[in-house]
């Protein structure tokens, strides 16, 4: 293994063991509010063939934990069951025909690199039920997808430098006298600034 593959590999076991501490010993479950800070390597090879690592801090926060600006039609923080995987740190918006669309939005800060979630109807929704997810960042849609019961979507955006961040579920027509849930599963905002 060269030096460069050595030193980058201990940066990286260093990291893991740290995030891992951080984190309560990798338990889960709601709990109080935590800010989580990971040490990322970065490794350079100079002209020389050594190498050099520095650590760059990055936090993550989950949007449960988070107010938001505005809130349409309510929202639910927690445990959200998508497609058959539970999501212990959830947003979940409720809409039907009465009230067919919902959203929260978030201030960001500008402090904030990527959002990260699990998207989908909740799965004690009615059966045949259908969502359309969408994600705004400062006024731009970067996502929308409509979703069905039973299925789900990985959400990674790109927010860098990003003030607000907006989730919106849309109903889709069904059931007129049934309630249909989006999930934002394990919604996640990381690469903040400690």
């Amino acid at each position: 293994m060269s030096r460069a593959r050595a030193v980058a590999a201990c940066a990286v076991t260093a990291a893991a063991i740290t995030l891992g501490g951080a984190c309560g010993g990798g338990t889960s479950g709601p709990g109080p509010t935590r800010t989580v800070t990971a040490t990322a390597p970065t490794v350079t090879v100079t002209a020389g063939g050594t190498s050099e690592t520095t650590g760059e801090s990055a936090q993550s926060r989950y949007l449960n934990e988070l107010d938001p600006l505005t809130a349409t039609e309510g929202i639910d923080t927690g445990t959200a069951e998508i497609n058959g995987t539970g999501f212990a740190r959830s947003v979940t918006l409720a809409c039907n025909a009465a009230g067919p669309v919902n959203s929260a939005e978030y201030n960001l800060g500008r402090h904030w690199t990527t959002f990260t979630a699990t998207a989908g109807l909740r799965d004690d929704s009615p059966t045949g039920g259908s969502l359309t997810f969408e994600v705004a960042v400062d006024g731009t849609r970067r996502f929308r997808e409509t979703i069905r019961l039973g299925a789900s979507r990985e959400v990674r955006l790109d927010i860098r430098n990003a003030l607000r961040l907006k989730l919106t579920v849309s109903y889709t027509g069904q059931d007129a006298s049934s309630v249909y849930y989006g999930s934002w599963g394990d919604a996640q905002i990381t690469g903040g600034k400690p």
